[in-house]
């Protein structure tokens, strides 16, 4: 089992431009959760769902970081202005957060754009076509359930840790 220094290394190595990014940084503004936002969600997310791909030698962590890292990002600046109710924001987030992504990358293969639309399942019918979209769904729904638990001083530390300037945060 790699060390969270490792996972957090890769981390920073593969999602160096979404990490970057002027969407990724505008995540740290927006609530997520109840006592996170989206963009430390996505981190705690992507932290998860590498925990659980080290038990399947197959997976692919590339894919899975990049699109850990942006499965929310449709959520950013429209949570309450586009979706209009709950449902409408369970299934239409997904399908927003790949085009940014696609945005933010420049393109997105097709295992990332199912990993990224296919993360609210069971919520959503379409089922996952990937081991790695499966390992987001139940890293998605842990911190889901953990985050509004947790203390929002550990989210500074992992900011610290990922190299991610405490300023970015609104």
């Amino acid at each position: 089992m790699r060390s969270k220094e490792d996972i957090e290394k890769e981390i920073r190595t593969v999602g160096k431009d979404i990490l970057a990014s002027d969407m990724f940084i505008r995540g740290f503004s927006q609530s997520h959760h109840f006592r996170s936002n989206v963009s430390d969600h996505e981190l705690h997310v992507t932290k998860a769902a590498l925990r659980l791909a080290g038990l399947f030698a197959s997976a692919d962590r590339e894919a899975l970081i990049r699109a850990c890292l942006c499965h929310d990002m449709g959520l950013i600046g429209n949570r309450k202005v586009v979706y209009t109710t709950g449902r409408m924001c369970i299934t239409q987030h997904p399908l927003d957060s790949a085009t940014r992504a696609e945005d933010i990358l420049g393109s997105i293969s097709e295992k990332e754009r199912d990993i990224i639309e296919h993360h609210m399942f069971p919520l959503i019918l379409k089922r996952p076509d990937s081991i790695e979209a499966v390992l987001i769904c139940i890293a998605d729904k842990y911190c889901a359930l953990y985050e509004p638990f947790t203390v929002r001083s550990s989210s500074v530390k992992l900011h610290s840790r990922m190299r991610i300037p405490v300023h970015a945060m609104a």
